[in-house]
């Protein structure tokens, strides 16, 4: 495998960067050495210590040779092989807890996020004290209409779950302060999805305009299941929105049902019924049973979760990994 000079000496390591670059990786080895190199080539421009922190979620390719090569031989680069398949999210936290850097970068393995736009991130960062997070919002999105709509479908419910502006974009192209990073990683979440998780800790964020090129290499992991699953995961995960509807369901019916009782009481006494109304009768019978198995069903929900963030010990699991942390090297290319 071909290296460029990008590659530097061991000493760098010794530096606490001021950058902190996190990618959880996934099926990528074909990809992973051109954006090693663009990243590189971007973050030396900037003028300041980096790192890189790679994380392998268990993907069925050799990105983790293709990364312990890239790690063995940049001492700014720190790669995480994942003992199982965990998701973006949870790679994205176990390389959120090893950065050092005061400002955090994430962004994707396919190159959809162009590491020549991290500089647009970072200074509307920097130069902006009031935010706290940095996101890219994509010009023009080059998914495919499925995983946009899905997406754009996603922002809508969170919009209406968190009271989110709908002009306010979550993509996983973002820089962050250190102080949200750690705020982050003591957020115990059994299905971890860092925008809700942002916004739950702060609104200081903003978007900025970013190119979004087409992917490379490989299909998108984003199928119409996932997308699914990451909105009802973010409807139960990060609001309190259902438990209210449910409670306000329960006063209207409790209301609705008081009137319904007087009603049929006055007329009893007033004109006096001939025929008791064994349909209606079975119609709510069936209509509260629906309700209370509705209602059941969010609850049950929400205690499986409090159950999850009680008993999990961790929810990834490092199999290995080679870095800054790694008291030997091999020695780099020059």
């Amino acid at each position: 495998m071909s290296h460029d000079s990008d590659i530097v000496s061991t000493s760098a390591e010794d530096s606490t960067p001021t950058y902190s670059v996190v990618v959880p990786v996934y099926n990528s080895e074909r990809i992973l050495v051109e954006l090693h190199r663009r990243i590189v080539s971007v973050l030396k421009e900037l003028g300041e210590p980096f790192e890189i922190v790679f994380v392998e979620d268990c993907g069925r390719d050799r990105s983790w040779w293709v990364l312990r090569d890239l790690a063995s031989r940049d001492p700014r680069v720190t790669a995480l092989q994942l003992m199982r398949n965990s998701g973006q999210g949870n790679a994205t936290i176990a390389g959120l807890a090893q950065t050092r850097g005061a400002f955090v970068i994430t962004l994707d393995d396919d190159l959809q996020h162009p590491p020549e736009e991290v500089p647009a991130l970072v200074s509307m960062l920097r130069e902006n004290e009031d935010l706290d997070v940095v996101i890219g919002s994509p010009r023009e999105k080059q998914h495919h209409f499925v995983r946009r709509m899905g997406s754009s479908f996603i922002n809508r419910i969170n919009s209406w779950l968190r009271g989110k502006d709908p002009a306010l974009r979550f993509t996983g192209f973002r820089a962050m302060r250190r102080e949200l990073v750690d705020a982050l990683l003591a957020m115990r979440v059994p299905y971890p999805a860092l925008g809700p998780m942002i916004f739950s800790v702060t609104h200081r964020i903003a978007n900025v305009t970013v190119r979004h090129d087409p992917r490379k290499e490989g299909r998108s992991g984003y199928t119409l299941r996932r997308i699914v699953k990451q909105t009802l995961s973010n409807f139960v995960g990060y609001s309190m929105l259902p438990l209210r509807v449910l409670a306000v369901m329960g006063a209207i019916g409790i209301v609705v049902s008081f009137l319904t009782g007087m009603f049929f009481l006055a007329r009893y006494f007033v004109v006096g019924i001939s025929l008791p109304g064994w349909t209606t009768l079975i119609l709510i019978l069936l209509a509260l049973s629906g309700f209370n198995f509705f209602a059941f069903a969010v609850l049950g929900e929400y205690m499986l979760r409090i159950t999850e963030v009680s008993t999990r010990t961790s929810r990834y699991v490092v199999r290995d990994i080679i870095g800054a942390v790694t008291p030997s090297r091999i020695p780099p290319i020059t």
